[in-house]
């Protein structure tokens, strides 16, 4: 036990201490949406330019056979959150301060997640991308090369919009709960009624198919894009086996 609290708090935190687990909140019914509680903050942090600009541009250009790789990237990205709320209910404690009880130091760790998590989700960054938007939803037109100093300021005064939003607010999480409830609910509902509205039935079939890597377009499993590096490989291989010949 004493080496096990020297190797927890060799990082400066404090050891771990035993103490009993709080009682489970109701998840009967809606409550359930309860329970998700500052997650939803991550969730729309999580929606960015994967989903919106990468992914549909591999999907148009390599079609829908690519679909597989959400199942795999969802069923890996299971697993890790399992793992991390088992070190949460084990220890009572997120499991960025367990990475900070590493080697070197927490200090060190700390600055460093900082650091990584401002370039991931850096406010400034996100305020420009989102001006060339707002530009478009009041011209009507999108901003070219003479536009940019006023998507310049759009961008700033974006970006200055949000942050009274937290410094007036009391409680700085739970304002961010509700602007993440609201822009999820907002993002899939209108993705979902998009989607009803103009995707056609074969879109539909040929999403469903994807999942499992078949493209019906070419009629044919397609889990490589053929311009990719695995595909310079794999398509060649793929027509050669076409010609084998069955010995039955």
């Amino acid at each position: 036990m004493n080496n096990m609290k020297s190797a927890e708090s060799r990082s400066g935190l404090d050891p771990w201490t035993i103490s009993e687990l709080p009682s489970p909140s109701s998840t009967r019914g809606l409550r359930v949406l309860g329970s998700i509680g500052p997650g939803i903050i991550l969730l729309a942090l999580a929606v960015g330019s994967g989903e919106w600009l990468l992914g549909p541009e591999a999907f148009i250009t390599h079609g829908l056979g690519l679909l597989w790789i959400t199942v795999v990237a969802v069923g890996l990205q299971t697993v890790f959150n399992t793992e991390i709320l088992r070190y949460t209910l084990y220890t009572g404690e997120p499991v960025l301060t367990g990475f900070m009880r590493t080697r070197p130091s927490a200090s060190f760790w700390g600055w460093f997640y900082g650091i990584l998590w401002f370039l991931q989700v850096g406010w400034p960054g996100w305020a420009g991308a989102a001006a060339g938007g707002i530009f478009f939803l009041f011209v009507g037109r999108l901003a070219g090369a003479g536009d940019g100093h006023l998507t310049y300021l759009i961008g700033i005064g974006s970006f200055l919009v949000c942050v009274p939003m937290l410094v007036i607010s009391s409680r700085v999480q739970r304002t961010l709960e509700v602007f993440s409830w609201i822009m999820i609910v907002f993002i899939l509902g209108g993705l979902l009624l998009l989607c009803l509205l103009f995707a056609s039935p074969s879109n539909w079939l040929g999403a469903l198919f994807g999942l499992v890597g078949y493209d019906l377009e070419v009629r044919a499993f397609s889990f490589f894009p053929k311009r990719g590096l695995i595909g310079f490989f794999w398509v060649p291989l793929q027509r050669i086996l076409e010609q084998v010949v069955s010995p039955i």
